[in-house]
């Protein structure tokens, strides 16, 4: 829903391209995907720091949730490519 409002308000600003990137990339699945992979890898390297032991790495934290979206979202951009 909301990719849609932002390519309407967007559509006469961008190329054709331009535009099917940002709508593959702001697609909800890799969203959903760097959620929850995100959270895991949160849960497993910051364990520690969520129990209270030590601090909480927030660059580490945003860093894990961005690795999993760009992954997701590159992947299935080059096998839709194939």
């Amino acid at each position: 829903m909301k990719s849609a409002f932002i390519m309407k308000l967007l559509a006469h600003h961008l190329s054709y391209s331009q535009s099917i990137l940002i709508k593959h990339f702001l697609h909800w699945k890799w969203f959903i995907v760097a959620f929850v992979v995100g959270s895991i890898l949160n849960l497993i390297n910051q364990i520690d720091g969520l129990l209270g032991h030590t601090e909480i790495d927030y660059l580490k934290l945003v860093v894990t949730y961005f690795v999993p979206y760009c992954v997701s979202s590159i992947s299935s951009w080059y096998s839709a490519k194939v």
